[in-house]
């Protein structure tokens, strides 16, 4: 809308008002647009940095879970058996029989909260020169959450000799 009214103040001058100025209502709108559209950003910067510590656990669940494996395939097959993966360091020294436990010696609870790390040792199927791997860490990944994340990786292990 653009109104123009003229004043004369003196018989030699005179001047324009036009309303070009801003309504209030305008600037009301334009700062609750602004609000909405900073909510929605600061809601999203939050959900993406949840994820991303999320993401940073499974990450390192997964790096424990394969350097676990690579360690008991080092250690070779006729080693996998509680007296040797204990006195090697490589299993906590509970329990005794598989499944087995590596929260301890591997400092597990640096890295995740409340985890249960498993490790399974059987013999594949009717062939017994090949062993089944299973190695598995449980946590819990934040306060909000009501339920365990978990990982999970398998390998076999066979008898060269």
């Amino acid at each position: 809308m653009n109104r123009s009214k003229t004043k004369t103040i003196n018989s030699h001058r005179s001047f324009t008002i036009t309303n070009r100025g801003t309504s209030l209502m305008e600037v009301i709108i334009g700062l609750l647009v602004f609000t909405f559209l900073t909510l929605i950003f600061a809601t999203s910067v939050i959900m993406a940095k949840s994820s991303s510590e999320v993401n940073g656990q499974y990450a390192q669940a997964i790096s424990l879970c394969q350097h676990k494996i690579d360690q008991l395939r080092a250690y070779g097959f006729g080693r996998l058996n509680y007296t040797e993966l204990n006195d090697a360091g490589v299993i906590d020294t509970s329990p005794n029989i598989s499944p087995f436990s590596f929260t301890t010696v591997d400092e597990v609870t640096d890295y995740l909260k409340n985890p249960t790390s498993r490790i399974t040792i059987t013999t594949y199927a009717s062939n017994d020169q090949v062993k089944m791997i299973t190695v598995s860490i449980s946590w819990r990944a934040g306060a909000h959450r009501t339920t365990d994340s978990n990982v999970t990786l398998s390998a076999y292990i066979s008898n060269v000799e």
